[in-house]
């Protein structure tokens, strides 16, 4: 079958070496990266589908990475990828010599176990290419070679697979559940795969003796530290005790920057947008007037300057996307719908009349139409102290017209499945950060994405949003593809699934005292994600003794 390169492997070069870094002559080799996480601590488990994202590009390497801070391909384990011209074959080549922690091969049958795996747990399916219907097969055409076959066009489709772990079938294989199994002695492809240590608040990974990336990483190892909210990170980051936050930072140029000018640096630039999520199949906030009230109740850069600082930028767009897609946004509909987001306490009053909610025995709240007061959580994870405090100016603001609404500070564990299976009333999310904002909208409406995403529980979804999203995988024509991200922004307008409150910015603190080679505004060569299994392997392959 012709075969149409959609990337070329003369990226490969520029994706293994990021712009910006050191000359190979000049680099000191050693050294640990300390990085705080959120977390109840470290327990024994290195599956990295049950430890939230932990491990991915630290003790599994991604096929690759789909860098939207320079719109390029970086390759990790495979090398190149084509698609057919009917866009219904994909072809993943491979680098040739791959090997995992303990000196096996890793091959194509690697890769086709770890992905069918996902097929047997579909827990493990992070991106519902099953679920989706449209995954044909996975076959390993040869040691170095993996053929995608979908059933209908789709372009997208190879977006979806740096979010996949490659795991060692070796080794998975001949575990009979692995929902349950905590890979006790993990064999990895990563850049750090050997366990150092592992105690309750620490846990220390060292460097893979089998790396395919010569002479990478440079660093000795990586110390994790578990605290349990922002306020413990923020001494910890000025004290010099860790290298890399990735966290919220009261007053970060003060507080952290003034400490010492010459190492200490932060880089804020835009990430994903933060919305209200709101559980339409409850009443009354299935009835659109009172959602857009709510929006109108809000005075968002009150919020941002005073709950978040004035770090993140106020998002009065209500079509689904804001400040990281800014060149996607259609200023047509973002006029059309803007007084949905304009802060108008008389307005939202109207509505919430207009919707029958009304204050029926004069206690200064507003009642359901059965007469019972309409009081509801907004649900936020504890330690999140920033959008703890976010969430408690969003309840002030409600009861300015009449709605009774209550912080609820939850563990991760409740706040994930909450989201996941709509048993939220509202929650404060973030929204997808990814190559293009398509992928936002699929998390966002695509029913084969309910109860696998913080994103589709809203309750508004319907079979000609499906289609219209699918529908852009089978074209290659970016003005086509463009109408179609309009004509979804305009039917979240229309929806208000959610309520757009700011865009976040990326919370990125690093200290040059002992590490260098950090992204930053003069070498953006990645968004600062630590969250992110991808952008981390490549920052982690960047940074060296100083």
């Amino acid at each position: 079958m012709k075969q149409k390169m959609t990337m070329l492997t003369a990226l490969l070069a520029s994706s293994l070496v990021a712009a910006g870094s050191a000359n190979a002559n000049e680099i000191k080799h050693g050294g640990t990266l300390t990085v705080p996480i959120i977390n109840t601590g470290f327990v024994e488990n290195f599956n990295p589908y049950t430890t939230k994202d932990l491990l991915h590009g630290v003790m599994y390497e991604p096929l690759l990475v789909f860098n939207n801070m320079t719109g390029k391909t970086d390759f990790r384990l495979a090398q190149s990828f084509s698609y057919s011209d009917d866009l219904k074959t994909l072809t993943l080549k491979l680098r040739d010599g791959l090997k995992w922690s303990d000196g096996t091969s890793l091959t194509a049958d690697d890769v086709v176990y770890s992905f069918m795996l996902t097929k047997d747990f579909p827990a493990f399916d992070q991106k519902g290419i099953w679920t989706g219907n449209n995954l044909q097969t996975i076959s390993a055409k040869d040691n170095t070679t993996v053929v995608f076959t979908l059933n209908d066009a789709d372009s997208t489709f190879v977006w979806n697979l740096e979010r996949y772990h490659i795991v060692p079938k070796h080794v998975w294989s001949t575990v009979k559940d692995l929902t349950t199994f905590t890979n006790p002695n993990p064999v990895g492809s990563g850049p750090m795969t050997v366990v150092k240590y592992l105690k309750p608040q620490q846990m220390e990974l060292c460097r893979n003796p089998n790396y395919y990336l010569e002479g990478r990483p440079y660093l000795d190892c990586i110390n994790f530290r578990s605290y349990n909210d922002n306020s413990q990170i923020q001494p910890a980051l000025i004290k010099g005790e860790i290298d890399w936050g990735s966290n919220f930072i009261a007053d970060v140029e003060s507080t952290f920057v003034e400490q010492d000018k010459a190492n200490n640096h932060f880089w804020y630039p835009a990430n994903d947008a933060i919305h209200l999520y709101v559980n339409t199949k409850k009443a009354p906030f299935d009835d659109l007037r009172v959602r857009q009230a709510l929006s109108m109740a809000l005075d968002r850069q009150e919020i941002v300057d005073i709950g978040a600082y004035g770090y993140p930028t106020p998002n009065y767009n209500v079509g689904g996307i804001g400040e990281l897609y800014k060149t996607y946004i259609d200023p047509k509909i973002e006029q059309k719908y803007s007084y949905v987001t304009q802060y108008n306490v008389e307005k939202a009053k109207q509505l919430l009349e207009k919707a029958g909610i009304v204050d029926r025995n004069g206690d200064g709240f507003r009642d359901n139409q059965d007469g019972s007061t309409l009081e509801f959580d907004i649900e936020v994870v504890n330690g999140w102290t920033d959008w703890i405090q976010v969430v408690q100016m969003v309840t002030e603001y409600f009861e300015d017209v009449g709605i009774k609404a209550n912080v609820k500070t939850v563990d991760w564990a409740v706040y994930d499945a909450n989201l996941k299976e709509s048993k939220y009333t509202m929650s404060i999310n973030w929204s997808m950060v990814a190559t293009n904002p398509i992928l936002a909208y699929q998390e966002y409406f695509l029913t084969s994405r309910i109860g696998k995403t913080w994103h589709a529980g809203h309750g508004i979804h319907s079979p000609e949003i499906d289609k219209l999203i699918e529908s852009f995988g089978k074209t290659g024509d970016a003005q086509e593809q463009q109408a179609i991200i309009s004509k979804l922004q305009e039917y979240t307008a229309e929806n208000l699934p959610f309520i757009p409150l700011f865009s976040n910015p990326t919370w990125f603190q690093y200290s040059t005292k002992k590490i260098v080679g950090w992204p930053n505004a003069e070498n953006p060569y990645v968004q600062p994600v630590w969250y992110d299994g991808g952008k981390r392997v490549i920052i982690i392959n960047n940074l060296h003794l100083k």
